[in-house]
């Protein structure tokens, strides 16, 4: 039986301001490492990263980290397809960057880069020196090739399993604007946990839920958990998603 590998697959700064943002090209490259058996898809989250004058991005300065699971001789061919996707469909002007590396290599070290990059100015020269010295791959495939640093950085704040939101979780856009209850949410999703928030953790299947037009998990703890607070007035076993502003933090 071959071994089973979660690999991680950073990507930034492959749009402008009038192409498909990388949130697109993250969603796109996980659906088709899934349907062409190279990688069974997990679910993909978004970094914020330092919003500065004095740091060139597109809109808001994120990065996207794709999860996957594949056998581990698979690490080739999903560098070969990643790079030739990103070399193909990345906007003009971009400065794409790619990383890629099974999740257990991630140190204390590269996970304290991922916050340096929310907090400060951090160079090509770092990023690159640091993803050397711990065997993970790191390339420019467009213009100055500064998306290393934010691809790198979303790798690495996956690998810490507490920062970032879900750009795309099984069935979890699907169930937007709706009322169930959780027992059909985690039916209907591949979504495990939910709290409240102030942190407890919700169990009672029966218990009912207003999606909204938003619902987005965030990653805390490792696994992605789906945040929900109690309405003005609302029956004890009535909750709602988080609004958009609260979960805009993540």
């Amino acid at each position: 039986m071959r071994n089973k590998t979660v690999f991680l697959i950073g990507l930034d700064d492959t749009d402008n301001l009038e192409s498909c943002g990388t949130g697109y090209h993250a969603r796109s490259i996980c659906s088709s490492l899934d349907s062409m058996g190279l990688a069974a898809k997990n679910y993909i989250t978004r970094h914020q990263l330092l919003v500065s004058p004095l740091v060139p991005y597109t809109s808001h300065n994120s990065s996207a980290c794709v999860r996957v699971t594949a056998d581990s001789d698979n690490f080739s061919a999903i560098r070969d397809f990643c790079r030739g996707y990103l070399a193909e469909n990345s906007a003009e002007g971009s400065d794409a960057g790619l990383c890629i590396a099974s999740e257990e290599v991630f140190t204390t070290e590269t996970q304290r880069f991922g916050v340096l990059c929310k907090r400060r100015l951090v160079t090509q020269s770092q990023a690159r020196q640091l993803a050397k010295s711990n065997g993970i791959y790191l390339e420019g495939l467009t213009g100055t090739q500064d998306g290393v640093i934010g691809a790198f950085a979303a790798t690495a704040l996956h690998a810490s399993g507490s920062d970032g939101r879900l750009l795309w979780l099984d069935g979890l856009r699907e169930v937007a604007d709706q009322r169930i209850s959780l027992g059909e949410l985690r039916a209907r999703t591949s979504l495990d946990a939910v709290q409240s928030i102030e942190g407890e953790l919700l169990a009672d299947e029966d218990l009912m839920i207003e999606t909204g037009p938003w619902p987005r998990a965030v990653m805390l703890g490792g696994e992605p958990v789906l945040i929900l607070e109690k309405g003005e007035g609302s029956e004890p076993n009535e909750w709602r998603v988080a609004t958009k502003n609260y979960l805009k933090q993540f």
